[in-house]
C-alpha cells in the first residue's frame, strides 16, 4: 500500500498486486480488440438477409446446362435476389471482411440462379445470372466514389453456348466485358460446365473456369453446387417483373429485356450465326 501527501491511503493501491496486474491485462486485451476492429474498418451497415429462395422452375436446357459452381473463401457466398414472398435483397454495405456476413451456409443453401435463353440459326445461348450480397476488393475498406473497392450488390453471368445439342463455347462476365472460352478449355461436371466465384488479387469477384486443383471444392457443402434455378418462365405471379425492376445500383442482372440482347452480342464467340437480337 502507498501513502499520499495528504496522509490518506492510495485507493488504487490497497487493492492486491495480483488483481492490479489482472486489470492491465484485462485492459490491454480490450486495446487490442478496439485496435483489431479499427483495422478491419467499419462493420457493414446491416446484416445480411437469408430469404426462402423461389422453388426449382426451369426447362430441360436451362437444367441439362446449368453451371456447377464453386466459390472460393475470399467471397460471398451466391444466395437469392428475391424471396418467395416476393421481397428484393437489400445487399450490404462494405466494409469489415471481404467475405463478412455474406459466406455462411445459409446464404448458400438458400441460393437461387436466374436464367434466360435465346435459340436461332442452329444454336443455343442460354444465361445464366447469380446474385451476391457484396462485392468487395479488399478487408476493412468501405465504398469508394467511383467504386474502386466494389459495391453493395454483386451480379455476374454465364453463357453457354449450345449447338447440336452440346456446349461448344462458355462466356463470363468479368468485370466490365466478357471472358470467352471453347468447350476444350472447360472442365465439366457431366454436361455442366464447373466455374468458381473468384476474387483476382486486389480486384473484384467474377466467375472464373475451373481447374484441376478446383475438385477439391472449397464451399460448405463440400460439392459443386447447383442453386435452385428459376426459368425465363419459372417466376410466380410478377415476381419476375418486381426482380428486373430492382435498384441493384451499379450492378445490373442481364436477362432483362433491355439487356438480354446487349449481353449476349458482347459474349457471343466471334464467327458463330447466333443473331442475340433474333
Amino acid at each position: 500500500m502507498s501513502i499520499t501527501l495528504d496522509g490518506s491511503a492510495s485507493a488504487e493501491n490497497t487493492a492486491p498486486r495480483s488483481a492490479r496486474v489482472a486489470r492491465k491485462i484485462v485492459l490491454a486485451l480490450l486495446g487490442a480488440a478496439c485496435a483489431a476492429i479499427l483495422a478491419l474498418g467499419a462493420a457493414p451497415s446491416a446484416q445480411a438477409q437469408v430469404f426462402q429462395p423461389l422453388p426449382q422452375n426451369a426447362d430441360g436446357l436451362e437444367q441439362t446446362f446449368s453451371p456447377a459452381y464453386d466459390y472460393d473463401t475470399d467471397g460471398c457466398y451466391a444466395t437469392a435476389a428475391i424471396s418467395a414472398s416476393g421481397q428484393i435483397n437489400s445487399g450490404l454495405g462494405l466494409g469489415g471482411a471481404v467475405n463478412g456476413h455474406c459466406h455462411d451456409a445459409p446464404q448458400l443453401q438458400n441460393a437461387n440462379t436466374y436464367s434466360r435463353e435465346k435459340c436461332n440459326n442452329g444454336w443455343c445461348a442460354i444465361m445464366y445470372a447469380s446474385y451476391f450480397e457484396k462485392d468487395q476488393s479488399s478487408n476493412g475498406v468501405g465504398e469508394i466514389a467511383g467504386g474502386s473497392n466494389g459495391h453493395r450488390h454483386d451480379w455476374e453471368h454465364v453463357i453457354i453456348w449450345v449447338q447440336n445439342n452440346q456446349v461448344k463455347y462458355v462466356s463470363r462476365s468479368v468485370h466490365s466485358g466478357w471472358q470467352v472460352d471453347p468447350a476444350s478449355n472447360v472442365r465439366f461436371d457431366g454436361t455442366h460446365a464447373k466455374v468458381v466465384y473468384h476474387k483476382e488479387g486486389g480486384f473484384t469477384h467474377y466467375f472464373r473456369l475451373a481447374n484441376a486443383s478446383d475438385d477439391r471444392v472449397e464451399n460448405v457443402t463440400g460439392g459443386w453446387v447447383y442453386p435452385r434455378l428459376v426459368g425465363w418462365n419459372g417466376y410466380p405471379s410478377d415476381y419476375r417483373n418486381r426482380l428486373l425492376s430492382a435498384n441493384f445500383g451499379s450492378a445490373t442482372i442481364k436477362i432483362g429485356d433491355q439487356s438480354f440482347g446487349y449481353g449476349l452480342n458482347a459474349g457471343k464467340p466471334a464467327g458463330i450465326s447466333f443473331n442475340p437480337w433474333g
